[in-house]
Formats: structure tokens, sequence, C-alpha cells
């Protein structure tokens, strides 16, 4: 018996520690900082500067997508002063995945029968097969905090119901599940859809008094609304400015998306595994009459289909699997680790070869117009080497990268100008004669080229308040999530009055910059953040959040200046 229970135990500590071992090293050989990432570079280091969480210093926007990824690069970087922001980065990213893996393979363990001899890894062997999974476990992004934060739950919702007592606990205990369950918005707004499905989760295993559930709303709802009041108060906004600026694309591009990381990875095998193990979870829940077991089944299921169902109608991404990759790890999560019957060990082995062909051959094409394969595409700008893409320095081949270099030691010299980076040579007055204004396409590398103090400028809109409301006509084309808006907008705001007077279309985005709410707009995210300033942006942030500008200036000015 004795010895039974020892193989056991190194059956689960095999599959659980192996498959995170293999995404663990895989993750730090191609650890790179993409230049979203390097966005995030520049806000933590504004941060750390004590200038505060925003990416210019004369505006206060939301240019992060994840409050908690910033939290915890800013954190880093304190303690690590000497080490660069995307080494915290990498370090931060690495960590995180390997984290996943393990909590997703404690996780599913609990749902594996005791009796069970063999335990081998499923899920976990399917996400360590793919190569993007790997890829964004670094990237600067927050997608890796992503991973941790679902296994987390899914861990902490599998241990209470293995532990349950005889009588269900009140919703809110242990009251760290309920919190956790909450941080989810903090993570990625859109995983707000994941709390929920979490939640529910919650009160399946939990008894059915109406106290307890609001007990562990409270909890949930503790830290993020405290957060929102923040926001409102300090960016006049409900949400972050990239979910204005990323204008949606079709349904159609977002079914593309879907079909380009499928079809790529014949994930149809893996999937279609795990759904045949996810009917004989069912199936015994059903037998047992156990509906906090039931829960861990579906719910995993039902949050991959809402979550993957959002990311189709948006669009997609233009990045290669990105997006797709939370609904990937709820899908794989209650099958993280199997065993039991013999079919449930031939399974396993089925997706163990499965993940041995896709990590060892199956790889996206690098560019299609549409998606690309971020990191085989910045590897191009950068030595060929582990890690290389996590140094600033190293990006200096990057002609956005010099150009903000260039404009940093303008401003030290005491030189004042605006200038498209498309038109380098063709250097505006600015509104009131000071600052270096950069118009450039891409915010990440060439920001931090540029230092804390130039005002860099980007058509997409990531970190413009303006160009974030202008709305596209519905037959533009764009690459998903970048959407470019008029040069003449920013020309408008930030040069002398005085440019180009014959330009009838500057002329226009100028008289209606000055109507309607957008004044009030430019004073919420400008002015000094005084105790008055933070009161006003938050009764004004609903307004602003959906203040809408036409992006042709005519059209604008007809229907604002009224």
């Amino acid at each position: 018996m004795a010895a039974a229970s020892s193989s056991r135990r190194l059956w689960v500590a095999l599959s659980i520690l192996l498959p995170a071992a293999v995404v663990g090293v895989q993750t730090w050989l191609r650890r790179w900082v993409s230049d979203d990432g390097f966005i995030n570079v520049r806000v933590v280091l504004q941060l750390v500067a004590g200038n505060g969480p925003t990416y210019n210093l004369n505006e206060r926007v939301e240019v992060g997508t994840s409050t908690l990824w910033l939290g915890f690069v800013t954190v880093g970087k304190l303690i690590a002063p000497w080490a660069e922001v995307g080494e915290v980065m990498v370090w931060l990213g690495t960590g995180f995945i390997t984290l996943a893996m393990i909590l997703l393979g404690l996780g599913g363990l609990h749902l594996v029968p005791v009796r069970s001899k063999v335990v081998l890894p499923l899920g976990t062997a399917a996400l360590a097969g793919l190569t993007p999974f790997w890829d964004f476990g670094t990237s600067g992004l927050e997608t890796s905090l992503t991973f941790c934060w679902i296994a987390a739950c899914f861990w902490a919702l599998a241990r209470r119901w293995a532990n349950r007592p005889r009588n269900p606990l009140p919703a809110w205990r242990p009251w760290p599940v309920a919190v956790l369950i909450g941080l989810g918005v903090l993570v990625r707004p859109d995983l707000a859809l994941v709390s929920l499905v979490f939640g529910v989760m919650l009160l399946c295993q939990s008894e059915r008094r109406i106290g307890g559930w609001f007990g562990a709303a409270g909890l949930a709802l503790a830290i993020p609304v405290g957060y929102e009041v923040f926001r409102m108060g300090y960016y006049a906004s409900l949400v972050p400015n990239t979910a204005l600026a990323k204008a949606n694309a079709s349904v159609d591009q977002g079914l593309l998306y879907l079909g380009d990381y499928v079809m790529t990875y014949h994930l149809y095998i893996p999937v279609a595994i795990a759904l045949a193990l996810y009917v004989a979870g069912l199936a015994t829940a059903g037998r047992e009459r156990d509906g906090g077991l039931a829960a861990l089944w579906l719910g995993p299921l039902l949050a991959a289909v809402i979550h993957a169902g959002f990311v189709i109608s948006v669009g997609g991404d233009f990045m290669h699997a990105r997006f797709l990759l939370p609904a990937t790890v709820l899908l794989f999560a209650p099958v993280a680790v199997i065993g039991g019957a013999a079919w449930t060990r031939v399974a396993a082995v089925l997706t163990m070869v499965w993940a041995l062909v896709a990590g060892l051959v199956l790889r996206p094409v690098l560019w299609n117009g549409m998606i690309v394969d971020e990191r085989s595409y910045y590897a191009k700008f950068v030595p060929d080497a582990p890690g290389a893409m996590v140094i600033a320095e190293n990006w200096s081949a990057d002609v956005g990268f010099q150009l903000a270099q260039r404009a940093a030691k303008d401003l030290a010299a005491g030189r004042s100008y605006f200038v498209d980076i498309t038109k380098p040579d063709d250097k505006l007055p600015t509104y009131d004669g000071e600052g270096v204004y950069v118009v450039i396409n891409s915010l990440g590398i060439a920001g931090v080229g540029a230092g804390l103090d130039v005002t860099m400028v980007d058509p997409p809109s990531l970190g413009d308040p303006i160009g974030s409301r202008l709305v596209l006509p519905p037959d533009a084309e764009y690459r998903v999530g970048h959407a470019y808006k008029p040069v003449v907008w920013a020309i408008a705001r930030y040069t002398a009055a005085d440019v180009r007077p014959d330009d009838k279309a500057l002329n226009d985005a100028r008289a209606t910059l000055a109507c309607g709410d957008i004044p009030a707009l430019i004073e919420a995210v400008s002015e000094p953040l005084t105790v008055q300033r933070f009161v006003s942006n938050i009764m004004l942030a609903p307004k602003l959040t959906m203040l809408r500008i036409p992006v042709d200036p005519a059209q604008a000015r007809s229907a604002i200046c009224r």
C-alpha cells in the first residue's frame, strides 16, 4: 500500500513539474519585450520617477491595459533599481507562467480520482506544446499574469471544493478566494467576464444564503471599485484609453483570427480529447449530484467560450494567437492532469505526442497582412541572441528609436518643435513655444528612446485622449487594433495658431477642439491634479468616456460646433 502511494506521488510530481519546467525553460530562452511591452516600460519609468501612472508628462492618459501588471513591474523595478525594466518584466513573466503551470496541475489534481495510481499531464502538456504560449510568457505584456490569475482562481476553487466540510461554507469563506476572483478586471478589463463565471462557480460550492453571496461580492469588488474611483478621478475615464482607441473590427476578421490559431497547430486534436474528458467528468458530477464538481467542469469551459467569443466579436488581434491564449488555458484547466480509466492514459499519451510535434515543428506564418508572428518579426531588428530584445539599447537600429533619441537631445538643448516622423525635416512651431512633440506610429521602443519629457503622439491613439475618441467611417480599413487617425488633429492641438492658415481641414480641427465637451476633456487630463480637479473628473468621467468625435474635421465641426 505504501509502495502504491509512493508511486502515485512520483507520478503526480512528474506530471505537474515536467510541463512547468518545459514552459519555464522555453519562455526564458525566448524572452523578449515587444514594442507594445515597451509602452509599459515608459509608464513604469514615469512611475519610478515620481511622475504618476501616465505615458506623457503633459496629459494623464491610461495607456496600460493591465493595472496589476504595471504594479508588479514597478515594485520589481524599485526592488532592483540596477536592472532595466525589460529585465524585470522577463523575470516576472517567466515566474508567472511557470507558477501558472504548477497551479493548473495542482488544481486539476483535485479532479483526479484518489484511487488513480497513474497520473499523467494532459492539459498542461497541450499548453507546453504551443509556441505562442512560450512567446507571450514574456513580451513585456500582462499575458503571463493572465495565465497565473486564471490558474490561481481555478486552483483555489478546486481546493475549496476538495476540502469542503459536511455543511457548505458561506460564499465569502475563505475570504482570499473571493478577493482573488475579483482581481480579474485589474489584470485585464475583459477578464471581468471570466471573473463573473468564477464567481458563479464559487456560489455553486457554497451555502445558499444571500448574506454570504453579498459578502463574497463585497470582497470581490472592493479593490476593483476602489481603483475605478481612482481611474475616474485621475484619468477622467471609466475605461483605459486603449479600450477607446482600439476600434472594433469585424466578426469575420475575428473568425479568421481563430482559424489562424487553430489550424496552425491543429488545435482541434487536443481540444477534442479534452472535451471527451469533460463528458466523463460531467457524468461523474451528475451521478454524484455534486453541483460544486459540475461547476468545476462547466465553469472553465463556459468562460473559455465567452472569452473567445468576445475576442472574435472585436476582430481578434494583430498578434498571432495572443488574445485566444486565456481561453486555451481555461479550456485545459480541468484536464491539466488526468487519471482513472485506461482510456484516459491513452488520451494523455496522444496529447503529449501532439504537443511534441507542435512544439518542434508547427509555426505560424511571419506576416499575412493582418496577423503577425510578433516575436519573429521584431527579432529581425535586434541581435540574434536570447534576451537581446529585452535591452532597449539593442533596438538602436530601429529608425523610430533613433529619431526619438534625437528629439530627446534637441529638447535637452532647449529646442522646441512639432514633427511628424514621416516628414522628419518639416518641424513646426509648438502652440506655446515649448516642448518637443513627435508623431510616430508606435509608442513602444521609440517612446523609451525619447526619454520621459518628449511628448509622443501616435496615430493609433493609444496615448492620445482626442484621437481615441475619433470615430472612423464603417468602411475604413485598418489592421486590427491599429486604426490610424489623421495627423491633422495632432497638428491642431500642438502647433502654433498661425501654422498653415489656409488649410481648411486644420482650421476645422482647431475650431472643433474648442467646441462641446472637448475643452472639458483637455482640461480634465492636463490641468494640475488638485482635490477639486479629482472630484470634478469623477463627475465628468461618464460623459467624457462616451464622447465621440467624427474623424473628418469638417463633419466634426458641423456636428459639435453648433
